[in-house]
């Protein structure tokens, strides 16, 4: 017999989303002020903004819906907050682990820098005035928009979905679904993720050459192999914590130094 809807962690996880769908319009204002595409269509910013926070809030509850329905066979899901929120014995967080989070995510944000630094940046032409300057509270308040809403549309939608589609093919459930199911579902998780964006490749250099192709899957999709597995072995709380830490390292602390 299926279960019921988490009305409860539905609503709970779509609020920590559209917490980071609010947090991230700082650093959109500034990425958008000078669009030529914008400005030609006439379009004002702030128009351009509530629909992109409603239309973004809206795709979000239903990923977060679906990822509801797909976690309960896969094993999948937020413990700390289900538990929290049905009144449950709330398992503690596990010091080693969230250290072990963002000790990863560090050294993965000093690797992802590095590499557009010393590898693919000196090999690639960017447009004059192509990318946005933006300050350093604007990529701290980002931080909830990759751990919050990113993490929801990744890996609670995402790649929950892929493991449940390949336990419904297999007819498999929870304990039986196979180790490379869950890896599948991170390396493919991530993948999306790094195609995902693309179109904000092409439209900063206005191509995509095999060197950008690469750059965007590699850069966007390294750290996500991390989350991935925090995800699957720890649940989703500790995803939050690595990928909030690694926007903190990238875009506040570490970006400065490799600039």
């Amino acid at each position: 017999m299926k279960k019921k809807l988490d009305i409860k962690l539905i609503l709970t996880l779509t609020f920590l989303g559209f917490i980071g769908i609010i947090a991230l319009i700082p650093y959109e204002m500034t990425t958008l002020m000078n669009d030529d595409l914008l400005e030609l269509a006439g379009i004002p910013l702030p128009v351009v903004l509530t629909v992109n926070t409603i239309s973004q809030t809206i795709m979000l509850f239903v990923l977060v819906l679906i990822g509801e329905r797909c976690m309960r066979r896969t094993g999948l899901g937020a413990p700390i907050i289900e538990a929290w929120l049905h009144k449950k014995e709330i398992p503690a967080f596990q010091k080693n682990w969230i250290w072990l989070a963002i000790g990863i995510a560090f050294i993965g944000s000093v690797l992802v820098l590095a590499l557009d630094t010393f590898i693919f940046m000196p090999n690639i032409v960017i447009p004059e005035g192509a990318v946005a300057e933006t300050v350093w509270w604007q990529g701290l308040l980002a931080m909830f928009y990759g751990g919050f809403t990113e993490e929801l549309m990744v890996r609670f939608f995402g790649m929950t979905f892929i493991v449940w589609l390949l336990a419904i093919i297999t007819k498999k459930y929870r304990e039986s679904i196979p180790t490379l199911y869950f890896y599948l579902g991170i390396i493919l998780a991530a993948l999306i993720f790094g195609i995902g964006h693309l179109p904000a490749t092409i439209q900063i250099f206005g191509e995509l050459s095999t060197i950008l192709l690469v750059r965007a899957l590699l850069l966007n999709g390294l750290l996500g192999l991390w989350f991935g597995y925090l995800y699957w072995k720890k649940g989703l709380e500790y995803a939050f914590i690595a990928h909030m830490s690694a926007d903190i390292f990238l875009h506040v602390l570490l970006e400065p130094m490799f600039s």
